[in-house]
Protein backbone atom coordinates (compact mmCIF):
# COMPACT_ATOMS: atom_id res chain seq x y z
CA UNK A 1 0.00 0.00 0.00
CA UNK A 2 1.15 3.45 -0.65
CA UNK A 3 1.18 6.31 1.81
CA UNK A 4 -1.98 7.92 0.42
CA UNK A 5 -4.01 4.75 0.98
CA UNK A 6 -2.63 4.43 4.51
CA UNK A 7 -3.59 8.02 5.30
CA UNK A 8 -7.07 7.47 3.89
CA UNK A 9 -7.50 4.30 5.96
CA UNK A 10 -6.28 6.04 9.11
CA UNK A 11 -8.78 8.85 8.52
CA UNK A 12 -11.60 6.36 8.04
CA UNK A 13 -10.56 4.49 11.18
CA UNK A 14 -10.61 7.73 13.17
CA UNK A 15 -14.09 8.52 11.84
CA UNK A 16 -15.32 5.04 12.75
CA UNK A 17 -13.89 5.35 16.26
CA UNK A 18 -15.75 8.63 16.69
CA UNK A 19 -18.98 7.02 15.46
CA UNK A 20 -18.54 4.16 17.93
CA UNK A 21 -18.02 6.63 20.78
CA UNK A 22 -21.17 8.49 19.73
CA UNK A 23 -23.17 5.26 19.57
CA UNK A 24 -21.94 4.18 22.99
CA UNK A 25 -22.97 7.55 24.37
CA UNK A 26 -26.40 7.23 22.76
CA UNK A 27 -26.84 3.73 24.21
CA UNK A 28 -26.01 5.02 27.69
CA UNK A 29 -28.55 7.84 27.25
CA UNK A 30 -31.21 5.36 26.13
CA UNK A 31 -30.50 3.11 29.12
CA UNK A 32 -30.70 6.09 31.48
CA UNK A 33 -34.00 7.45 30.14
CA UNK A 34 -35.73 4.08 29.63
CA UNK A 35 -38.38 3.53 32.28
CA UNK A 36 -37.76 0.59 34.56
CA UNK A 37 -40.50 -1.20 36.49
CA UNK A 38 -40.63 -0.20 40.15
CA UNK A 39 -41.67 -3.66 41.30
CA UNK A 40 -40.43 -6.89 39.80
CA UNK A 41 -42.16 -10.26 40.11
CA UNK A 42 -40.15 -11.41 43.14
CA UNK A 43 -41.04 -8.27 45.11
CA UNK A 44 -44.73 -8.65 44.28
CA UNK A 45 -44.60 -12.32 45.31
CA UNK A 46 -42.96 -11.48 48.63
CA UNK A 47 -45.47 -8.74 49.45
CA UNK A 48 -48.35 -11.01 48.44
CA UNK A 49 -47.03 -13.79 50.67
CA UNK A 50 -46.75 -11.44 53.63
CA UNK A 51 -50.31 -10.18 53.08
CA UNK A 52 -51.70 -13.71 52.81
CA UNK A 53 -49.78 -14.74 55.94
CA UNK A 54 -51.16 -11.75 57.84
CA UNK A 55 -54.70 -12.57 56.73
CA UNK A 56 -54.27 -16.18 57.84
CA UNK A 57 -53.03 -15.10 61.28
CA UNK A 58 -55.89 -12.60 61.63
CA UNK A 59 -58.37 -15.31 60.55
CA UNK A 60 -57.08 -17.72 63.19
CA UNK A 61 -57.54 -15.27 66.04
CA UNK A 62 -60.69 -13.57 64.81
Amino acid sequence: MNEQNQDQLMTEIAELKEMVRKLESDIEDIKFFTKRPIFDSSTIGTVGGIILGALAIIGIFW
